[in-house]
């Protein structure tokens, strides 16, 4: 009896030391990396050294406080008469992208690259509008617009807003 009882123990014994020696190895050191998300589009403004990532509408990254921002009623730069909003803050700070934007001027150049392509716009026009959450945008001649706006760094109480058209 003695021997059946060691015949038992030896046999789970090796059974076990045979699982364990052909289980797969799980590493408890799990490392999770990031992984950077790939911007919809770029903005550069040479007058002033701007260039800034644009994210789709969707993502986190479309933030007024992690970057510049694209509107949801945007149109992509490719769709005929097609209208772009973009936004940003002024001031200071690490997060003050249209810090410089009030310096530009009628005929200065905005480029936005998109799927491989450059738009080139010019601005046309700035006004200053009411800071009420909405800013007045007009497409009344059919165009390509990019529209850029900030707060008026002379005024808290005024949106600054670009009208660009597409050259």
């Amino acid at each position: 009896m003695f021997k059946m009882y060691l015949f038992i123990i030896v046999s789970c014994i090796s059974s076990y030391m045979v699982y364990i020696a052909e289980s797969p190895k799980i590493n408890k050191n799990i490392e999770i990396v990031e992984v950077e998300e790939k911007e919809l589009m770029t903005l550069e403004i040479p007058k002033i050294n701007f260039f800034g990532k644009i994210y789709d509408i969707s993502s986190e990254q479309n933030d007024i406080d992690k970057n510049i921002i694209i509107m949801k009623e945007s149109d992509m730069p490719d769709k005929e008469n097609g209208i772009i909003i973009i936004g940003g803050h002024s001031g200071y700070g690490q997060y003050a992208y249209f810090k410089d934007l009030n310096k530009l001027e009628i005929d200065d150049k905005v480029i936005i690259k998109y799927l491989g392509n450059n738009y080139i716009y010019k601005v046309v026009d700035y006004h200053l509008d009411s800071k009420d959450g909405s800013i007045r945008i007009s497409n009344l001649n059919k165009k390509n617009k990019l529209f850029l706006y900030t707060c008026n760094p002379n005024d808290k109480n005024n949106y600054l807003v670009y009208d660009c058209e597409k050259i």
